[in-house]
């Protein structure tokens, strides 16, 4: 059982639109006592939002900034000094707290070795231009291993962990890893991308009636920063409604009980027996697509359907995807299954996707 209260990180990849808002929820975050915000190069306006609502803003000594280098968008070393640069203009500052190496994986490792951006970054951070360096990983157990083993210069590993994650996939072999190599964990997609924020209702029903004062968000979030090694939760906020929840979840933090632990198992048994996607909309494969298919919000409205909410709600929602941007119009190039975190093979499941919206 974690014994010392866990950090809060606002994640910065799924913002609101109106920079009003933004700003209103950064300053409530730091009022709050947190100060450790996450962007990336590939955060499609982000780092803007993070320039107009917070840097420009606060003095320098207010926040934590943490940004990405984009591996797998590199073909040369100088490349890195580019992207990071890019991304100091963007987001309105003259270094990072923490800079990571996005979304590693097997492939992405050989290019990080290949070019140097190992080296690149370890010289980032003598110079002062990073205080940290962390990986964000996306990939098997064993190819984590061979990373922290090969590279245990990393101040931290950033990981997928999430109940679902941990009990019925690889993240509890993953955790397992990180702690055996005595590297610091901070979580991200601690409710998988939202999907565990809204659950199917037998499961639900489940957790309220274990503590009706509760929600599902509440409970992925503390599974998270209970886990052993963990010394960050970073949740993706898009509300000041959800910037309230999660301030209120960690400054008031109980680590999970056993009999919590028996609710979650029994809720997600509930949720095994709903057929999903488990797309966690990080829209990384949009980049990819020639033909501009909204994937993640196609995934996102046809879990909706599966997790019994309303199919008129889904229906509207699904007509207002602009023409040509829909699961139909894929022409399954496959471009976007490489930059899945998920491994989803994409085209096959909107296939699956135009064939239950033709049947609506």
């Amino acid at each position: 059982m974690q014994k010392q209260k866990v950090e809060l990180g606002f994640g910065a990849m799924r913002l609101p639109s109106d920079a009003a808002e933004c700003k209103k929820m950064f300053a409530r975050f730091l009022e709050s006592g947190y100060d450790y915000f996450d962007t990336a190069y590939v955060y499609g306006g982000s780092e803007a939002m993070i320039k107009k609502g917070l840097t420009s803003v606060y003095p320098r000594s207010k926040y934590r900034l943490a940004n990405k280098l984009p591996v797998w968008m590199l073909h040369e070393y100088s490349d890195c000094n580019k992207y990071f640069k890019e991304s100091l203009s963007r987001c309105g500052v003259d270094y990072f707290d923490a800079y990571l190496m996005h979304s590693m994986n097997a492939g992405s490792e050989k290019k990080a070795r290949l070019i140097g951006a190992y080296e690149w970054a370890a010289e980032a951070k003598r110079k002062g231009l990073c205080k940290q360096v962390g990986l964000s990983f996306h990939d098997s157990p064993a190819v984590l291993d061979d990373m922290l083993e090969s590279h245990p210069e990393m101040d931290f590993v950033q990981l997928q962990l999430n109940y679902m994650d941990v009990l019925r996939g690889q993240g509890d072999e993953l955790l397992r890893i990180a702690n055996r190599h005595k590297v610091p964990i901070i979580v991200m997609e601690p409710l998988r991308g939202g999907s565990l924020a809204k659950l199917p209702q037998a499961a639900e029903d489940i957790l309220r009636a274990a503590d009706p004062s509760s929600t599902p968000a509440v409970w992925g979030n503390r599974y998270a920063a209970s886990l052993e090694g963990v010394y960050m939760v970073l949740s993706g906020l898009s509300t000041m409604a959800q910037t309230e929840e999660n301030i209120r979840t960690f400054l008031n933090f109980m680590p999970m009980t056993e009999k919590e632990y028996d609710v979650l198992f029994a809720a997600l048994i509930e949720m095994s027996k709903v057929s999903g996607i488990p797309c966690t909309a990080c829209k990384y494969c949009h980049a990819e697509c020639p033909k501009n298919i909204d994937i993640a919000a196609c995934f996102s409205l046809f879990n909706e359907g599966k997790r019994g909410h309303a199919t008129w709600h889904r229906n509207m929602m699904y007509e207002g995807i602009p023409e040509g941007c829909r699961a139909e119009d894929c022409d399954e190039c496959g471009k976007c299954v490489q930059r899945c975190t998920q491994g989803i093979n994409i085209p096959a499941e909107l296939k699956i996707v135009a064939a239950e919206m033709k049947n609506k």
